[in-house]
């Protein structure tokens, strides 16, 4: 890696406008890059997979199921296992490969659905 200069904003006390420009500049920078690509030590089933709109059959089943709570008697990585298999992510030995899928599936249906409602919104 190569030394990166950081600059600095003399009194910044002083100076709110260098500092909320430094903040728009680096949140731009954050929003043009791509995000960050990951490898996983075994093989875990794409996002556009796992997004995959569910059967009618499935549906009906979940519709009249009685999911886990939080309120599960079971410590946190058993409650982590759990909602990984119900979404089809499979868990290995690294419980933490599966939850950064699980959140990346997250953050990628909460992206679609904004998407879906913004011309509703328009």
């Amino acid at each position: 890696l190569q030394p990166t200069v950081v600059p600095s904003i003399d009194n910044a006390g002083q100076n709110p406008q260098k500092i909320s420009n430094w903040i728009r500049d680096i949140s731009e920078l954050h929003r043009s890059n791509p995000p960050p690509n990951v490898h996983y030590s075994k093989n875990m089933p794409e996002v556009e997979f796992l997004m995959q709109m569910w059967s009618n059959e499935m549906e009906e089943t979940l519709a009249g199921a009685m999911l886990p709570s939080a309120e599960l008697n079971v410590d946190t990585k058993a409650y982590a296992r759990i909602v990984c298999a119900l979404l089809d992510i499979p868990v290995y030995a690294n419980l933490t490969e599966s939850l950064h899928l699980l959140f990346t599936l997250y953050s990628e249906f909460k992206a679609s659905n904004q998407e879906a409602l913004q011309p509703a919104l328009d």
